[in-house]
């Protein structure tokens, strides 16, 4: 069955390709007609050929993108906008305006009234970034700094540049030798009160020239110090104990190129001598008010200062020496220690030394003090004797404790429990013990020196400008020389003048 089914495929398939393979009869009326074909038009030769599309190369990328950059900023604008500064580099532009919005920020909290505590829980919760207009009044002079050097320059100058409509102050600043911060710092405070002076005047009416005495600008330096607790009292200290050497006179009428001249020791005690007179004058009965009147005209006044001093502060008229005794008063107080100021290991030394003296009496009755070494002395007194002898060592030793050197704690725990053994007559060990102390204190001592030298040659090594100490050594020794003496006409030295002569007499022969 099957093989009759593939029979009859294969003849199906056969008859398929043979019916395929004859041709087709034509029709019986004849070949078809032909269809008309139109000529294609020619093309001009003459026509350019058809430009084909270039790919272009790609755009090279540049730092930031192919976008246009903007152009770099050459200004540094401090936050209030009064200082302005061009040159240098971007980094020295930028602290520059920070220090002198800093000290204009200073300058204002001198003269501003004492906040309450309402202005300062709302300056609290404004923030550090923002401003909140928290100055005395707004500026009305802007001041341009340029930071350029320049062969023959002082380092810092500044002045002012004016037409027929407005003011501009100026600082220029050489970098060569790097910034000074303290020149930058009072020339900061001269613009200050430059500034104030001209708020009132108009720039076709200015004929008087700007002076501002150098008193004024340390005093100001120096009370802003005091305020955020960076000034030196150990500079008031020594101008309390041995004399400031200029009077109120003298302070008054310094020139800034005398100032210029002075040698370390005597700038130093004319800055602590402004500083005292200037918090003085602040701390008068409407002080501050007072004296923000008194700097809008100081840069213009060009009388005594003490008339101008009288105009703003009235309550000085009660007395020609009333200023005299507020700046000495003020002076007095400025020496006086705080608690909190922690004495170096050489002053912790000598303090301890006199702290541990022991207030007894001799043979006779009369008041003898005696020093820790003599314990033994005070050992064979009665009871009562020596707890009145030790008493004063032991106050002492605890008004000592909170301002001695960190690492004499426990010397001062150690000294303060002998004591108490040699008053209740426990002296079996007291000897080995002070010993004892007295080799830690020695090694405190050296390791303190030995710190000290390090320091000091670390800072010699590494400076990169001199201070100028002994330029006003030499310059000293120089005016020494060349200053005549005055005649003495006391009888020792016309005795030893008399002798002179006689002995150069013999030298001739």
């Amino acid at each position: 069955m099957i093989a009759d089914f593939i029979r009859l495929g294969l003849l199906a398939v056969a008859t398929g390709l043979a019916l395929a393979a004859e041709p087709s009869p034509l029709p019986p009326s004849g070949p078809p007609p032909a269809l008309p074909v139109e000529p294609l038009p020619a093309l001009p030769l003459d026509e350019p050929p058809l430009a084909l599309p270039v790919d272009e190369p790609p755009l090279a990328v540049v730092p930031g993108g192919n976008l246009e950059q903007a152009a770099a900023e050459t200004r540094a604008i401090s936050r209030s906008g009064m200082f302005r500064v061009s040159g240098g580099g971007q980094a020295q532009r930028s602290s520059v305006a920070l220090m002198l919005e800093q000290r204009k920020e200073d300058f204002e909290a001198l003269l501003r009234d004492r906040d309450t505590d309402a202005e300062k829980r709302a300056a609290k919760r404004a923030g550090f970034f923002e401003n909140t207009g928290g100055g005395v009044d707004p500026f009305k002079v802007p001041v341009d700094i340029t930071i350029a050097a320049g062969p023959g320059k002082r380092p810092v100058d500044y002045g002012l540049v004016y037409t027929a409509d407005a003011f501009v102050l100026g600082i220029r600043i050489d970098p060569e030798r790097g910034i000074d911060h303290d020149l930058l710092e009072r020339a900061a405070l001269t613009v200050l009160l430059y500034e104030r002076s001209l708020r009132d005047v108009k720039p076709g009416e200015f004929t008087d020239p700007l002076v501002v005495r150098p008193w004024l600008v340390e005093g100001l330096a120096e009370a802003a110090k005091w305020r955020t607790g960076r000034a030196d009292r150990r500079i008031y200290e020594g101008v309390f104990k041995r004399g400031g050497g200029f009077t109120m006179d003298e302070l008054f009428e310094l020139p800034e190129r005398s100032f210029n001249q002075l040698d370390g020791a005597s700038r130093l005690a004319f800055r602590a001598l402004s500083g005292a007179l200037v918090m003085a004058l602040l701390e008068q009965p409407g002080g501050r008010g007072s004296f923000r009147a008194f700097c809008g005209e100081a840069a213009r006044f060009s009388g005594e200062m003490p008339v101008l001093l009288r105009k703003h502060f009235p309550d000085l008229n009660l007395s020609e020496r009333s200023l005299a005794k507020w700046w000495a008063l003020t002076l007095a107080k400025l020496v006086q220690p705080q608690l909190s100021e922690v004495l170096p290991i050489r002053e912790t030394e000598l303090a301890l030394v006199e702290a541990l003296q022991f207030h007894s009496r001799d043979e006779d009755g009369n008041a003898v003090n005696r020093g820790i070494e003599e314990w033994q002395t005070i050992a064979a007194l009665d009871a009562g004797e020596r707890g009145e002898a030790v008493r004063p060592a032991e106050h002492a030793l605890i008004r000592l404790s909170y301002r001695r050197f960190p690492s004499y704690h426990p010397l001062i725990e150690e000294y303060q429990r002998i004591l108490r053994d040699l008053v209740n007559g426990e002296t079996d060990e007291i000897a080995e013990r002070l010993a004892g102390l007295a080799e830690q204190r020695q090694i405190r001592v050296e390791r303190a020196l030995q710190a000290r030298d390090y320091m000091d040659y670390f800072e010699i090594s590494r400076a990169r400008s001199l201070s100028g100490e002994f330029d006003d050594y030499m310059r000293l020794k120089k005016e020494l020389e060349l200053r005549p003496r005055p005649p003495r006409r006391d009888r020792l030295s016309d005795l030893l003048d008399t002798m002179q002569k006689v002995y150069e007499s013999r030298q001739r022969r």
